[in-house]
């Protein structure tokens, strides 16, 4: 037989099922006001494509942006400039921002 084969994953799979704490962490971020233009009470979670020591994968669930529709999919926003670090650039939104607010899931124990 031999020695036991170890096939271990370089990273975990992705997951397209959120968790209830991913779910909770996203009705947050959707709470908060557009990190793009500052306007409260239609935010949309943005999925960052952003790269992160900490991301688990590509779309991961911890890693969202609050963000209106039209920042998020208008012809100025994320989707419609096709670039996030341009978007960011222009609209002077921190890079960092999904980071922060997924920090602040944690210490609020809304991410365990």
């Amino acid at each position: 037989m031999g020695a036991p084969v170890n096939h271990k994953r370089m990273k975990p799979k992705y997951s397209p099922v959120m968790n209830a704490a991913e779910k909770r962490h996203k009705a947050r971020v959707k709470s908060l006001p557009c990190v793009g233009c500052g306007v409260v009470g239609r935010s949309d979670a943005h999925h960052t494509m952003l790269s992160f020591p900490a991301k688990r994968w590509r779309r991961d669930h911890e890693f969202l942006v609050p963000v209106c529709p039209d920042c998020h999919q208008g012809p100025n926003g994320i989707h419609g400039i096709g670039n996030e670090m341009t978007w960011c650039a222009r609209n002077n939104v921190d890079v960092r921002a999904a980071e922060t607010i997924r920090a602040e899931s944690y210490a609020m124990g809304i991410l365990s």
